[in-house]
């Protein structure tokens, strides 16, 4: 499953410390991609669906301002999410 995640920083630097505590946290292993947005920072988490509520109560607990966006199930088992 593929999850975006959007940190949402007041700064950029703020945003970058809110991407390197989730990067050394548990999640940080879900982590697939990141991008600098306009509001913040953007994170991609790949994740297997008995993951997801582990990670949803990680992410709330950890990063309270973050928007998390809408899952996605990857298309086939043999190609990469």
């Amino acid at each position: 499953m593929l999850l975006p995640v959007t940190l949402l920083g007041r700064t950029v630097e703020r945003s970058r410390e809110q991407l390197r505590a989730l990067l050394h946290s548990p999640l940080g292993v879900y982590v697939v991609s990141t991008e600098v947005v306009r509001d913040g920072m953007r994170v991609q988490f790949n994740l297997a669906p008995d993951d997801l509520d582990f990670t949803m109560h990680t992410l709330i607990s950890t990063q309270p301002e973050a928007t998390i966006g809408p899952i996605r199930r990857c298309r086939a088992v043999t190609e990469a999410c």
